[in-house]
């Protein structure tokens, strides 16, 4: 089978118009589905790969993982099959292009979060179904006439429980997108897939909003048990309205007091219900609330030491209408301080 346009597949079923692209791996074509009349995408392994067993499998491997998802921003499988002993693949059909040609040609700029949710979504998807993708990357994201985002070639992907197919000591998928702990020979996890997503999401934002800055940089966090631990938790931080990752004051920074005010706040509330029903308390009890709220109110504001008399409380001996006047000088002297 030599793919040109014009050229047919599976027994006429699919029509080749156009060559889309190459890789080191396959070829893509854009192609007519002539029974179900729509456009599709084919990928055909490369002449070089197609004698080789191992390839073959990672091929077929491929397939099967991707069609076993359905998500909006995963590149859907229709077809799966073999020409001449050569495989090939039948996907929807993505025009826009990938987020790497947009990035290399300098296209209109993508909204940054809006990315990071259909990319993290579409990770999720893919961790539930238990496989990891292992090859994020802005080649690898297909963007539609409308700037969404869709995740394809599980060309190295693997049920999270498989054994790799690779050769002893071979490391798998894009330097630049690579995990620290992938890069020095461990497993692809999960993780592994959030911190290539990262780096490509952080490429897009360039200087992102602080919330988006927070979740970057908690997914390109090179110590994996920093990183979110799953594309769910990842999203959550997204949807927070604070921060989510200081959950308590770096070493040397001090925490910052609670306002005087609000230190007092308990005690004057007390006292305000109870000028508001004096009939139930003794003018005597009245007074002794005040007493202790001007006490804490001084306090609070840090004002331990003496006052002066335009700012203390009048005696507990003096009238009610006196008592609280003097309450009222001090709280407006300590929420002066």
């Amino acid at each position: 089978m030599r793919p040109e346009q014009g050229a047919t597949l599976a027994g006429g079923r699919y029509t080749f118009e156009r060559h889309l692209g190459s890789g080191g791996m396959a070829s893509v074509w854009l192609a007519r589905d002539e029974t179900l009349h729509r456009e599709v995408a084919i990928k055909l392994i490369a002449d070089t790969l197609a004698d080789d067993e191992r390839w073959l499998a990672r091929f077929e491997r491929e397939a099967r993982a991707a069609a076993a998802l359905s998500h909006p921003h995963i590149v859907k499988v229709f077809d799966f099959g073999l020409e001449e002993h050569r495989p090939y693949l039948v996907m929807a059909h993505v025009p826009g292009g990938s987020l790497r040609d947009r990035l290399r040609d300098g296209g209109e700029p993508l909204d940054a979060e809006r990315l990071a949710r259909e990319l993290l979504g579409a990770l999720a998807h893919v961790h539930a179904a238990g496989i990891v993708h292992r090859d994020v990357k802005p080649g690898n994201i297909l963007l539609d006439e409308h700037g969404s985002s869709q995740l394809t070639d599980f060309g190295i992907a693997r049920p999270q429980d498989a054994t790799t197919m690779t050769q002893t000591g071979m490391v798998m998928g894009t330097v630049r997108y690579l995990a620290p702990e992938v890069a020095e020979g461990g497993p692809a996890t999960e993780r592994s897939d959030l911190y290539a997503a990262g780096g490509v999401i952080r490429e897009v934002a360039g200087d992102p909003q602080p919330r988006l800055r927070e979740l970057l940089d908690a997914l390109t966090d090179d110590d994996p048990e920093r990183r979110p631990q799953s594309a769910e938790d990842a999203l959550a931080m997204l949807d927070a309205e604070a921060p989510t990752r200081r959950l308590a004051p770096l070493r040397g920074e001090e925490t910052r007091p609670t306002a005087p005010l609000e230190r007092a706040r308990p005690a004057i509330d007390a006292l305000d219900g109870m000028i508001r029903r004096p009939w139930f308390v003794p003018a005597a009890g009245i007074a002794a609330v005040v007493l202790l709220a001007v006490i804490v109110i001084a306090l609070s504001a840090g004002g331990g030491g003496g006052g002066d008399a335009a700012t203390s409380p009048a005696p507990a001996s003096a009238p009610l209408d006196e008592q609280l006047r003097g309450l009222d000088r001090a709280i407006d002297a300590a929420a002066s301080r």
